[in-house]
C-alpha cells in the first residue's frame, strides 16, 4: 500500500476510499494464504472497521501533518465480541505514509469530549497500559465505574495544581449540561444560589486586590460544576448592584454579607466530594463554615471575616 500511494494510485485520497482499499488488500492477502475471509462494516461506528478470523483491523485516515489521532470510545460499545486482537493501520496522505501497529500499542492517553475517547500517537514509546500497568486486554473487560477510576487517576495525576477534571467522574454523580449559559442571562434566584457557592469553594476570592488570579477558582467552578460562562466574573462580588447601592468601603464583604443565608444554605447541601477537590478535605457538614471562615481569614488582608460574617458567632472558635 505504501508503494502504490506513493505512486499517485486510487484509493488513498479520503478515508472512506482508504477504508476499502485496507479491505480489498487484506483479501488479497488472505485468499493467498488461505486464513479466513475478510468482514467489511463500513458502519462509522463500528469497532474494529475490518475483521479476518477472528482478530480486527481499525482504519485511520489523516490530512493533517501528524500521527496523532482520535480513537475509539473507551468502553468500546461497538466492538465486534469476536475479535481477539486488534491492529491498528494509519495513513497520512500528506506524505503518503502508511503504518501499522497493535492498536494497544499506539494509544498513549485518554481525551475526553462527550465520552472518554482514546487518543492515537503512531511514534509512542510507552502506551497508556504500559503507563497503568495493566493490560489492554484487562483494562478492556473492566465495567465502566470500574475504566473511570483508573482513567481518572492517570488524568488527575497530570493536570496542573490550579486545574480541574470537569468531565463525569468515577461514580456518575456529577454531569455537566450540554448547553454553556451565560451568567448575567440567569435568572435571579439561581445567580444569587450561585454566587453563594462559588464563594463558598473559592476561598481565594478573599485574596489582596492585587494579587494576581483570585477569581481563577471562583470562574473554573462555575464552568465546571454548572456550565455557566462568566466574563467579568470579579463583577459577581464586586459590583455596585451586589454590594449595595453605598459607595466605597469593601464591596466584596458588603456583597456576600447581603447572601450569608444562602452561602450557609450551600453548605449543607453540596456533597463532600466538592469540599475534598476544592479545599483539599473532607468536611462534615457542622464544621463547613468554621472552616470556610477560616480559610477566608488565611487569604484575606485588610479584615478578618470570621469577624465580619455571621455576627462574629465562629471567630472564638478558629482561635
Amino acid at each position: 500500500m505504501n508503494e502504490s500511494a506513493k505512486a499517485g494510485a486510487a484509493g488513498f485520497d479520503s478515508a472512506e476510499s482508504f477504508e476499502r482499499t485496507v479491505a480489498a488488500e487484506l483479501r488479497v492477502a488472505c485468499n493467498s494464504k488461505g486464513v479466513g475471509s475478510v468482514g467489511h462494516t463500513f458502519h462509522p461506528s463500528a469497532f474494529p472497521d475490518v475483521l479476518v478470523n477472528g482478530f480486527g483491523v481499525e482504519v485511520k485516515y489523516t490530512q493533517r501533518k501528524t500521527w496523532h489521532g482520535t480513537g475509539n470510545s473507551i468502553f468500546e460499545g461497538m466492538r465486534d465480541s469476536n475479535t481477539s486482537q486488534i491492529y491498528l493501520i494509519f495513513c497520512r496522505a500528506d506524505l503518503p505514509e502508511i503504518r501499522w501497529r497493535r492498536y494497544e500499542d499506539c494509544i498513549k492517553g485518554v481525551r475526553i469530549s462527550h465520552s472518554p475517547r482514546y487518543m492515537i500517537d503512531m511514534d509512542v514509546d510507552e502506551s497508556f497500559f504500559d503507563d497503568l500497568g495493566i493490560p489492554y486486554t484487562e483494562f478492556m473487560s473492566y465495567s465502566r465505574p470500574q475504566k473511570m477510576v483508573h482513567v481518572r487517576k492517570h488524568v488527575k495525576e497530570r493536570v496542573g495544581e490550579d486545574e480541574k477534571l470537569w468531565w463525569i467522574d468515577d461514580e456518575n454523580t456529577h454531569t455537566l449540561p450540554l448547553q454553556v449559559r451565560i451568567y448575567r442571562l440567569i435568572p435571579p434566584d439561581v445567580k444569587i444560589r450561585l454566587r453563594a457557592e462559588t464563594a463558598l469553594m473559592c476561598p481565594q476570592i478573599f485574596k489582596g486586590s492585587r494579587q494576581k488570579g483570585k477569581y481563577d477558582q471562583a470562574a473554573i467552578y462555575l464552568l465546571t460544576q454548572h456550565g455557566v460562562v462568566a466574563p467579568q466574573i470579579r463583577d459577581l462580588f464586586t459590583a455596585g448592584s451586589v454590594a449595595g447601592t453605598d459607595r466605597g468601603g469593601n464591596y466584596l464583604l458588603r456583597s456576600l454579607k447581603h447572601i450569608e443565608s444562602y452561602i450557609v444554605d450551600a453548605s449543607k447541601r453540596l456533597d463532600d466530594a466538592l469540599f475534598v477537590e476544592y479545599w483539599g478535605d473532607s468536611c462534615p457538614v457542622k464544621k463547613r463554615i468554621p472552616r470556610w471562615l477560616e480559610l477566608a481569614d488565611h487569604y484575606a488582608k485588610d479584615f478578618k471575616p470570621s469577624v465580619e460574617f455571621f455576627n462574629g458567632k465562629y471567630s472564638n472558635t478558629l482561635l
